[in-house]
């Protein structure tokens, strides 16, 4: 099939479980609430989220299979892990589980992944060779486990779920976000096809970017749903998971992300700084500060995906490793000019 209708066809399945789970989600009950965070509007479905799953799980077993490739141990990893950040998130979307268990789930199925195949063989180095990540291995159930590149695998998914978990703080973030994050990693991965395989790649972030951009429609200020820790995490995850297959675009990833994921380290040292567990979730994000400062919700919005838009254009028209650091650092810059108007503000 086409990439096209491929994207048409997840898009119309993501829409008609999109407004399926809302009307059952609003009989259930399993609603936010606004009243809780001092919004004044109608509890609306929450955990919608939930809808990814399926989505992931309809082009791995007919587009994927389609395509000539097969479920191996690699990609049932992938899923089963999946599966479980996506219920540990819905439950704590219902009860509220302690961050450190939440923590320790995600590092559970990044563990999972790692010993079902998901590897990083080396690093790139703009000033060299690349970082060959093959030494000190050990074999756990048959499967030979790389250690540095399994803590790098463990270090990065953990990283993606989080940042992605954390943009969540304003409706229509985090599907914006992903949908562009997802898209870029498609075009990217169409460049390369030439080089290395990238169908698998290719079906997945394609089905994803549709699926999240037919959720952005419905998130986007002001919602009518909303995704929660159910799918912003597996969101991450799956940015997480796609990155590295797509060989090692974990570069590409971070740059389209930078803003989040600045912010987020900024967040954590402010936490630690003043003594706080940098687990326990405040209001000190970039945007909400842009909130607080007189933004409104949707410029906001607008603000972060024009900024997400060009760092993937960089990474798309600009793909040396150098580039990107160099990219990744006026980020850096940029977010220190925008953070110091706002604290004098």
């Amino acid at each position: 099939m086409p990439l096209w209708s491929i994207c048409l066809f997840v898009a119309l399945f993501s829409l008609l479980l999109i407004l399926g789970l809302k009307h059952i989600f609003q009989k259930l009950g399993l609603v936010d609430k606004p009243h809780e965070y001092g919004i004044s509007r109608k509890p609306i479905p929450y955990s919608v989220g939930w809808v990814f799953l399926p989505v992931t799980l309809l082009l791995t077993t007919f587009f994927v299979q389609q395509a000539g490739h097969t479920i191996d141990l690699k990609l049932f990893s992938v899923l089963l892990a999946g599966s479980l950040i996506m219920l540990v998130s819905f439950l704590d979307d219902r009860f509220r589980i302690s961050p450190i268990i939440r923590l320790s789930f995600q590092i559970v199925a990044a563990l999972l992944v790692v010993w079902g195949g998901v590897h990083i063989q080396q690093l790139s180095n703009p000033f060299g060779e690349p970082f060959l990540l093959d030494h000190y291995s050990i074999e756990i159930f048959g499967q030979t486990i790389w250690l540095v590149s399994a803590a790098l695998v463990v270090g990065w998914l953990v990283l993606s779920m989080n940042v992605m978990n954390w943009l969540d703080g304003v409706p229509g973030l985090a599907s914006g976000v992903s949908t562009i994050t997802f898209f870029t990693l498609m075009l990217l991965s169409l460049q390369q096809f030439h080089v290395v395989d990238q169908t698998l790649v290719i079906m997945l972030s394609s089905g994803l970017a549709s699926a999240t951009f037919v959720f952005w429609f419905f998130d986007f200020s002001p919602p009518k749903l909303l995704m929660g820790d159910t799918g912003s995490m597996f969101l991450g995850f799956m940015i997480g998971i796609i990155s590295i297959l797509a060989g090692g675009k974990m570069a590409t990833a971070l740059l389209v992300m930078g803003f989040p994921v600045i912010d987020a380290f900024i967040v954590i040292g402010r936490r630690i700084l003043k003594k706080q567990s940098p687990f326990k979730g405040d209001y000190t994000h970039l945007h909400h500060r842009l909130i607080n400062s007189g933004f409104s919700e949707r410029k906001t919005l607008v603000f972060i995906y024009v900024v997400c838009m060009l760092c993937g254009a960089v990474a798309l028209f600009m793909p040396s490793t150098t580039t990107k650091m160099a990219a990744f650092i006026g980020i850096a810059l940029v977010m220190g000019f925008v953070q110091r108007k706002i604290t004098k503000r």
